[in-house]
């Protein structure tokens, strides 16, 4: 894969970065095999790394965004590509995420960004608090804010980068809650979102029924997750499938909050489906013009 740094008009090698809070492994060979990491208060995810720290790479701005930009398959930097944006959880940065999709073989652009606030601990928010937290007004607020600021890199990014179809959103924990809010808050800007242990609150969800170019929405959530819990995940994808939105939940028993091998596949799967059907249908569209 090539990894595209615009203002740095540099190749930059990809490697994880060893936080002072565990990760989840993404599980996906290498390595061979993934086990739940002990409980901790954060949202964690992707592979967990045991090198030395390195320094962040400056990274570019798409608006208020910043964001490591990775060319998938065989693909050249400015071939015109289908865009999955992939958004890190509590604690993550690009770097480190950017490896749960680094034996993808399908050509796709996929756009990395980073969270807004740096963390103590390492890492980075996208915003101050957490599934648990019992404020869940404020909770709904402060993923709408960041929620708003991904969709206006995203609509940066696609008139700058060429892009076949609307991009597909995916991401775990904080990520996935943001996936969620984006499709329904901005369901005209991505063709599909994939959420990995998240939960759109009851104050996001949407009070009308789905527009008629809604994305469709596929969640992959552990049935012991503490962190993110199964449940209300279940009744918010109900009432979204009451208002008529396109949403499966695929649920895994016995799962915590991280990304096993199993939910590595499904997710990968997934994405292959969603670009695969953005790019057919803007093919089509070309032709019929």
């Amino acid at each position: 894969m090539t990894i595209v740094l615009r203002l740095l008009a540099a190749t930059l090698c990809v490697s994880a970065l060893a936080c002072a809070e565990p990760r989840a492994s993404t599980g996906d060979p290498p390595p061979a095999a993934t086990t739940n990491p002990p409980e901790h208060p954060g949202d964690t995810a992707g592979p967990a790394s045991e090198g030395p720290l390195t320094a962040e790479p400056e990274l570019p701005v798409a608006g208020n965004l910043h964001y490591l930009e990775i060319v998938l398959g065989d693909a050249q930097p400015d071939d015109p590509l289908p865009m999955i944006v992939a958004i890190h959880g509590l604690g993550d940065d690009p770097e480190n995420f950017g490896h749960l999709l680094e034996t993808f073989q399908e050509p796709a652009r996929l756009i990395l960004p980073r969270g807004l606030d740096p963390r103590d601990a390492g890492g980075w928010s996208w915003f101050p608090l957490r599934a648990r937290d019992p404020d869940v007004a404020a909770l709904a607020t402060s993923i709408d804010r960041a929620g708003d600021e991904i969709a206006k890199g995203i609509e940066v990014l696609v008139v700058e980068r060429p892009t076949l179809g609307k991009p597909v959103v995916t991401g775990f924990s904080q990520g996935g809650m943001l996936s969620f809010a984006i499709a329904v808050d901005h369901p005209e800007l991505v063709s599909a979102a994939l959420p990995v242990g998240g939960w759109l609150p009851p104050p996001l969800l949407p009070t009308g029924s789905a527009p008629a170019d809604a994305p469709t929405i596929v969640a992959f959530h552990g049935t012991d997750d503490t962190a993110v819990r199964h449940e209300p995940t279940m009744q918010s994808i109900a009432q979204l499938v009451e208002r008529g939105w396109h949403v499966t939940l695929k649920s895994y028993t016995g799962v915590g909050h991280v990304i096993t091998p199993e939910i590595h596949r499904d997710l990968t799967d997934g994405l292959v489906d969603a670009i695969r059907k953005t790019t057919s249908k803007t093919k089509t569209h070309k032709k019929a013009g």
